[in-house]
């Protein structure tokens, strides 16, 4: 376009600096008026005057400042502050740009951070304070020359409002004397209402000393991998706290000299001789479960506290806890069983024998009839069964289903006592 231009403005136009040659190609319109050309007009052929001295030039209306150099990054600007251009006539407004979303690298939004009950994790030490109140140190020993003698220590805690106190029956035992231990540190004696072996359960009765009951979780909540605690009297030191983790449920079938009927919690809280008997709790300070054996010092086995619910109850209510018997023995259904029943896929359990004259024979239950529900329980599990049955009040009738052959039956079991 130079060579359309005068001698005397070809010369000017070489001594533009850089930035404005930027300023002119992105800014043509502004910056051809102050050359004296207007806009689609031929170029003047007269020379150019010598531009006035700053203080005799008139202030240019709001020019906006020329962009720095091509290498340089613009500089922030403030689109809602800065005053438009005034040079006539002005560029077309470019269209607003919309904020763009922060995302990462592959455009996939952050997912949401975990919900926790605390901005650290759970407050141990407020569920401490919550459940210390309700549990009390359990010492079972006997008089010899008039004195107390301790033979076991252990831990319990307030069940009900009637002051009565749940622990591990192994801790009582045929113990004479039972003592208990408040967080205050007061001591009284105590009577035992009841207690059943094969659950491992006991209930004992302190006397009216008005310790708040603890507060039950659903079952259906515990889950392998839930903070939980335990609270008890480890090695005699009263009133301690460990803090571990569920590491599976459902567990049955532990070492000899474990309940043969619970049905357990497995966590790898620390607990000590002095811990049986004891809560575990969960977050909220709930009891999940009552801590009852170790294996290797190093896996921690609590029965479920819906069991000691049942047991308990019957023990305060009767003395004694009256378990059921069904005279049944059950197995698990393979595959090829199922589908032989019609099934699409494995269910219930395999009766593979009754006992002659017990109450599953008085039912018409045979051998190789596949049990789908007790009650209204779902029965896939044969080592889930006894419990069931056991839990159970005796002389109640029981609804039945089942599959003999392909064809599908209900029968009625009215349920004996385990002394049959």
């Amino acid at each position: 376009m130079n060579r359309g231009l005068p001698r005397a403005l070809r010369l000017t136009a070489l001594r533009l600096t850089a930035p404005l040659l930027t300023a002119l190609s992105l800014t043509a319109l502004s910056l051809t008026a102050p050359l004296g050309c207007a806009p689609d007009a031929p170029p003047s052929s007269a020379p150019p005057t010598a531009a006035p001295p700053p203080s005799a030039a008139p202030e240019p209306p709001s020019a906006p400042a020329a962009p720095p150099p091509i290498d340089t990054p613009p500089a922030p600007q403030n689109t809602e502050d800065d005053a438009p251009a005034a040079s006539p006539p002005p560029p077309p407004p470019k269209a607003e740009a919309r904020p763009r979303k922060r995302v990462r690298s592959g455009g996939v939004r952050p997912r949401a951070p975990l919900k926790t009950e605390t901005v650290g994790g759970p407050d141990f030490a407020a569920v401490f304070d919550a459940v210390a109140p309700s549990v009390v140190g359990v010492v079972a020993g006997q008089l010899i020359d008039g004195r107390f003698q301790a033979d076991r220590t252990g831990t319990g805690f307030a069940w009900d409002s009637d002051g009565h106190i749940v622990t591990n029956a192994h801790l009582i035992g045929d113990a004479p004397r039972i003592r208990v231990r408040t967080q205050e540190g007061r001591v009284t004696r105590a009577r035992l209402v009841g207690l059943d072996a094969a659950t491992d359960l006991a209930v004992i009765d302190p006397g009216a000393l008005g310790l708040p009951p603890v507060a039950l979780a659903p079952v259906d909540e515990v889950r392998p991998g839930a903070w939980v605690a335990a609270v008890g009297n480890p090695q005699g030191m009263a009133h301690s706290i460990t803090v571990g983790v569920v590491s599976a449920v459902g567990r049955r079938s532990l070492p000899p000299g474990a309940p043969k009927l619970a049905e357990f919690i497995q966590s790898d809280v620390a607990v000590a001789a002095g811990s049986s008997g004891g809560p575990l709790v969960d977050t909220r300070g709930r009891v999940v479960g009552l801590n009852t054996a170790v294996v290797d010092g190093k896996l921690t086995f609590s029965i479920r506290i819906d069991m000691v619910r049942t047991v308990a109850e019957r023990l305060i209510a009767d003395g004694t806890f009256a378990r059921g018997f069904a005279g049944l023995y059950t197995g698990r259904v393979t595959t090829k069983m199922a589908r032989a029943a019609g099934l699409k896929r494995r269910r219930g359990v395999r009766v593979r024998g009754v006992v002659e004259g017990g109450p599953a024979h008085a039912a018409g239950l045979e051998p190789g009839d596949l049990l789908l529900s007790y009650g209204e329980h779902a029965v896939d599990d044969p080592e889930a069964l006894p419990w069931l049955v056991a839990a159970t009040r005796p002389g109640t009738a029981v609804p039945l289903k089942l599959i003999r052959g392909v064809e599908h039956r209900a029968l009625t079991l009215t349920v004996g006592t385990a002394s049959q």
